[in-house]
């Protein structure tokens, strides 16, 4: 099944093909305050360089939040959108999740197991954040996806021994965590192919029926 990734959670455009487990390939590009003017072009540009159109997507995989307010309802409603519009399955996916999970295999495939603590700015000085790592040969979650003051979080970093501590992975680094010495991957390597892979594993759902993940109220 051809499965198309969407994310606008980061004030970006990402978009990313799959045929079945194959990836095809992917993009990001930063849209600033342009993600509704630019998603819809962007979409039929990207799958028109595999020779393809929306009426050949079988699963649109959108990334539900935490995020920026405006990109997820953005990225959210055009997933829905065009799943009706053209009858395919959308899946919703943790964008936390999503961040972490290309960092995760890629350590791993070089034999390193690494915890990956994705962070998104989230004003009045707090960050959305969670900690994934592999316990068990399955990822999971330590911290799970949080709204939480930036304080707060440098302190839960501040307490992993200084060899074991997560690596960081966003949008921009917050000071009370560089003060931490934390290794900071900026921004996320291949955002898309980790909606690609988490949405393997999660159900499908009703266009109708997917919301975006807040994690507080936005305001």
């Amino acid at each position: 099944m051809l499965t198309l990734a969407i994310d606008c959670a980061l004030r970006r455009i990402g978009l990313g093909l799959s045929d079945g487990e194959k990836i095809l390939g992917e993009l990001s590009c930063d849209a600033g305050t342009r993600q509704a003017e630019l998603l819809p072009s962007a979409a039929a540009n990207f799958l028109s360089l595999y020779g393809h159109t929306v009426r050949d997507v079988g699963l649109i995989a959108v990334a539900e939040g935490p995020g920026y307010f405006t990109g997820l309802r953005v990225g959210m409603s055009y997933a829905a959108a065009l799943a009706e519009s053209v009858g395919a399955l959308v899946v919703a996916v943790p964008t936390l999740f999503a961040m972490a999970l290309p960092l995760l295999g890629i350590f791993k495939s070089i034999g390193t197991l690494v915890a990956v603590a994705p962070l998104i700015p989230a004003g009045h000085d707090s960050v959305y954040a969670a900690i994934y790592g592999h316990n068990g040969g399955k990822i999971a979650a330590s911290l799970e996806p949080s709204y939480i003051k930036t304080s707060d979080f440098a302190n839960v970093i501040g307490a992993f021994d200084a060899e074991r501590r997560p690596i960081l992975t966003g949008v921009t680094l917050p000071d009370e965590l560089a003060s931490r010495d934390c290794a900071m991957i900026t921004p996320p390597p291949s955002m898309p192919s980790g909606i690609l892979e988490a949405a393997r594993s999660l159900a499908p759902a009703d266009p109708a029926k997917i919301r975006a993940v807040y994690l507080r109220e936005p305001g």
